[in-house]
């Protein structure tokens, strides 16, 4: 007939028809063939069961992805969504907001800071407040608003470190509020009278991750020279020596995956009560009491390691993360270490999706990667070794793209309620979030004046770890948990021998090569 070449959309039940025979198609050919003749041979009835399963969840996947609608806002994404809706979809309390601190031995001027901020009327979430829709997250949105520039701006005077790293404290673990109907960010000037300055930024996390925001802060930055400064580009890098990778250890590589994505809500739990506490607690907020402390070292240090050992920098900052936890449980008699139970110390990563760069517009594409500490090894060898094991294996993870398909497809179908019970799983069982970014190489110019450091913060329900190099030296920003971690100082100070005897064992290494 006519009406069916005009209206070519299958009927329901030929769309049910099409997708089940692409289902047997797709997993007839690559998972029922070779499992055929085991399987039939003692019981085709369970062939036909297993077959049954497959065909429906990939229909339903199919279905969910070619039904589920497109963003009402196109600028917004599943993260900010969640977000800016945490009243509803994060635990009680969740402090949301960044705090980037420029440091300065010759504090910039207020006006320098204003004049060279405004690059970010280039950026829509920069001139926009967030529209939440408890009710359907999904249609949550973006409104761009009239705002008094200026008014994102101050300045205090401090008198020696002391007062300033108490002022800095109140910036980074305090709830951030904005004037009704004005952006959700600021600048701040700190500047010390006797002792080191610095310029504080803090912004809601629901404007970008660290990738998308990057572009923006270059824009504040110049080269010693006076060069525009350009931003780095993150790749990811080949696995060295890996020509390819063997079909078993690619299904090896999934199923691991999938096993750890499934069992991320209800898999074992963190032990370590001196790590961590919240595997105790019937229900998550967040409770107010947290430290900021951080600790600076020389790259060379690590880079060093590195040379000797063979592994990565991450491998290595990792492991001596792990040992200095282990350092510190053992001082304070953690009460696992005396049983015969294996220790478990697990943390989330922010992996940044890759996204399109569009001018003006900022993305907030990341999930967050689950992996082990290697802290029930005993030796630093041996967890250089895990950690490179476990981290050699999220290279060639499919978490990224499964976390994500199931964060996007949640957040669309309205399945708020599901995502929020399973995160609040996740993070009663995982004990940190824990980053490594590497900065610039050089030292830049930013407002003006010579940027001697630079630390990022971040204040979550869990603890939170970040390492970031700039020009020669790397920090250890944490954000702690008193309940907790009742010592952060003596953590580290495990971190300063951890560090200091793995420069030993690399200093043999060297002689021995």
């Amino acid at each position: 007939p006519v009406e069916s070449l005009l209206d070519p959309s299958p009927t329901p039940s030929e769309l049910s028809t099409m997708l089940t025979g692409m289902g047997r198609r797709v997993f007839g050919s690559l998972l029922m063939l070779p499992v055929l003749w085991y399987i039939g041979y003692f019981d085709w009835w369970l062939l036909a069961r297993m077959q049954q399963l497959i065909v429906t969840v990939t229909t339903l996947v199919v279905i969910a992805v070619f039904a589920s609608p497109k963003w009402p806002d196109p600028d917004m994404d599943p993260v900010s969504a969640i977000i800016i809706n945490k009243d509803k979809l994060l635990p009680a309390g969740s402090i949301t907001h960044l705090t980037l601190v420029f440091y300065f031995d010759d504090c910039p001027s207020l006006a320098d800071v204003i004049e060279s901020a405004r690059a970010l009327l280039e950026y829509d979430r920069f001139c926009s407040v967030p529209v939440a829709e408890p009710s359907a997250i999904f249609e949550s949105s973006w409104r761009k608003v009239e705002f008094e520039f200026e008014e994102h701006f101050g300045e205090r005077k401090v008198n020696g470190d002391e007062e300033f790293e108490a002022v800095l404290t109140t910036f980074a673990l305090k709830h951030f509020k904005q004037p009704e109907n004005s952006p959700l960010w600021r600048f701040d000037v700190l500047r010390n009278t006797n002792g080191r300055s610095a310029v504080v930024w803090r912004l809601d996390h629901s404007i970008g991750d660290g990738i998308g925001i990057l572009p923006v802060g270059y824009k504040f930055a110049t080269t010693m020279d006076g060069k525009p400064a350009k931003p780095m580009t993150f790749r990811r890098k080949k696995i060295k020596g890996k020509k390819g990778v063997s079909l078993t250890g690619w299904l090896n590589t999934v199923l691991k995956d999938i096993k750890t994505v499934t069992s991320l809500a209800n898999g074992p739990f963190d032990n370590l009560e001196t790590i961590n506490r919240n595997f105790k607690k019937k229900a998550l907020e967040h409770n107010g009491k947290r430290v900021r402390v951080d600790f600076e070292f020389d790259l060379s240090d690590i880079k060093n390691i590195r040379k000797a050992t063979g592994f990565t920098i991450n491998d290595i900052v990792v492991a001596l993360f792990a040992g200095a936890c282990r350092n510190y449980c053992e001082k304070m008699k953690d009460p696992i270490l005396g049983k015969s139970e294996t220790i478990k110390m697990t943390g989330l990563a922010p992996f940044a999706e890759p996204r399109g760069m569009r001018p003006g517009k900022i993305q907030n594409k990341m999930v967050f990667v689950h992996f082990a500490f290697p802290i029930a090894y005993k030796t630093i060898k041996e967890r250089l070794q895990a950690a490179h094991e476990e981290f050699d294996h999220l290279k060639r993870s499919i978490q990224v793209p499964l976390l994500s398909f199931i964060t996007e497809t949640g957040t669309k179908l309205g399945l708020e309620a599901a995502l929020t019970a399973e995160n609040t799983k996740i993070w009663h069982r995982t004990s940190w979030v824990f980053s490594n970014v590497p900065g610039p190489q050089e030292r830049m110019v930013v407002f003006g004046k010579e940027m001697v450091s630079f630390k990022p913060f971040y204040c979550n329900v869990l603890h939170q770890a970040i390492f970031f190099s700039y020009a020669g030296r790397m920090s250890l920003g944490l954000v702690l948990d008193t309940e907790s971690i009742a010592k952060p100082k003596l953590l580290v100070e495990c971190f300063k021998q951890e560090l200091e005897d793995a420069k030993k064992m690399a200093s043999l290494e060297s002689k021995e090569q």
